[in-house]
């Protein structure tokens, strides 16, 4: 599947702190926007479980149809301080989020390089 153009992407995420850069080239992040990024809550989360990377997803039934959304390659953990300091990151695998976007119920589901931004896992909502 072709990754989605979006003109924005809004941030979901149970992080605390900074919003990281948003990917794609985007400029910054739109809480209005259509599409959705999520960004995982590592701390006290088994990464390599697809049912706990699931439970952070948004619901795709609750969303529009076809709504791309984009799980980030990277999910926050540590304290705070760490993650000021660009350290409080922690590497997710394609494989737990890909299964997760489909056990959630997305369809579509892909994944592939940002360049220099990361890794990207997403889906689309329900088209019915």
């Amino acid at each position: 599947m072709k990754l989605p153009a979006v003109p924005a992407l809004r941030l979901v995420t149970r992080a605390a702190g900074r919003p990281p850069r948003p990917p794609l080239g985007l400029p910054g992040w739109s809480p209005d926007a259509p599409a959705i990024a999520v960004l995982l809550e590592a701390s006290g989360t088994d990464l390599d479980d697809p049912a706990q990377v699931a439970a952070q997803l948004p619901d795709p039934g609750e969303l529009p149809p076809g709504t791309p959304v984009f799980v980030l390659g990277m999910a926050r953990s540590g304290p705070q301080l760490l993650r000021r300091l660009g350290m409080g990151t922690t590497a997710v695998a394609r494989a737990p989020r890909c299964t997760a976007l489909v056990a959630r119920g997305y369809v579509g589901v892909a994944a592939t390089a940002d360049g220099a931004r990361g890794d990207l896992a997403w889906g689309l909502s329900s088209p019915c």
